[in-house]
């Protein structure tokens, strides 16, 4: 890539993460995908990219879908494109935003898995609570089931985030949103266990804020470890559906809506911008419309 492209694609990582404020993994998405198109540009031979043209563009999205890329990869490709084009046009390099013409492939949007209630409560029953990690990790699975955290907000909880006694947590999200999310009796005994009687015995220094710890030095456990950790109970509890830790904020926000609650107060919980990626989780599974039905339904 060309010197002075490095330099353009640094400044808009500082302006993703600084103005936009969105997630690490969102700022590695992005530069992923805008260097290519940049060493797209230094291969061609272009020196600048006032020379981009519509045509240009579209080559560039051809050539990546040769590379047999999913739909959804190639669809990122071009989200990444617009609003990389848009900060150049805030920036005076360029004078429109040619990406916005460029035409998106159709995604079908598959359904999330979720779990049942039996098997929640399964894949928790797993975690041996007898021993220091087992009330880690119990703690864990109920938190996420309970409140329906993002992994990477799980892993950075401090205890300065944690309202024990009136069972609810502060957060900030993806762009730093605040916002307020309640959990249950049993996350909250749970948490008290594990903070009673589990982390003491894993943590060394006391000094240590984050409250799931993943040594004896206090620093957090990873998104990956969760990963791991979610994917080795599911197994040892018999479930054979696909299981990460995002799993269960899926099963979180479909269980309140069979249940009866407001989307509007999903969509809080769950801290999305827009109710659309909310209603997502409004398809419920036919048993649940079979009883529905049967109740409410006047004529047998």
């Amino acid at each position: 890539m060309k010197p002075e492209f490095e330099e353009i694609l640094e400044s808009f990582l500082q302006f993703l993460f600084w103005e936009k404020r969105v997630s690490d993994h969102t700022v590695t998405a992005y530069q992923q995908d805008v260097a290519f198109f940049l060493e797209f540009l230094s291969k061609k031979g272009y020196r600048s990219l006032q020379e981009v043209n519509l045509e240009i563009l579209e080559q560039f999205v051809v050539e990546e879908s040769k590379k047999g890329l999913e739909r959804s990869s190639l669809a990122r490709r071009i989200s990444s494109l617009r609003t990389f084009f848009f900060f150049l046009v805030r920036e005076r390099m360029v004078g429109e935003n040619l990406a916005k013409l460029l035409d998106a492939p159709r995604i079908q949007r598959r359904l999330p898995e979720v779990l049942t209630l039996e098997e929640v409560e399964n894949l928790i029953a797993t975690c041996d609570s007898t021993s220091p990690r087992g009330l880690r990790d119990r703690a864990m699975l109920e938190l996420l089931y309970s409140s329906g955290l993002r992994v990477s907000e799980l892993v950075l909880l401090e205890f300065s985030h944690l309202d024990l006694e009136n069972g609810m947590i502060r957060l900030w999200g993806k762009g730093f949103k605040e916002r307020v999310v309640p959990f249950g009796e049993e996350a909250r005994d749970a948490l008290i266990a594990y903070l009673e009687r589990g982390r003491p015995a894993l943590i060394k220094d006391s000094r240590s804020n984050y409250i799931f710890v993943g040594d004896s030095s206090g620093r957090p456990l990873t998104r990956q470890n969760v990963w791991t950790l979610v994917k080795g109970y599911a197994r040892k509890a018999g479930i054979e559906k696909n299981i990460t830790p995002h799993t269960f904020r899926h099963t979180f926000a479909t269980h309140l809506l069979e249940n009866g609650a407001d989307l509007r107060i999903v969509q809080e919980f769950l801290g999305h911008s827009d109710i659309a990626t909310t209603q997502i989780y409004t398809h419920v599974n036919r048993k649940v419309l079979r009883e529905v039905y049967d109740r409410a339904f006047p004529r047998k």
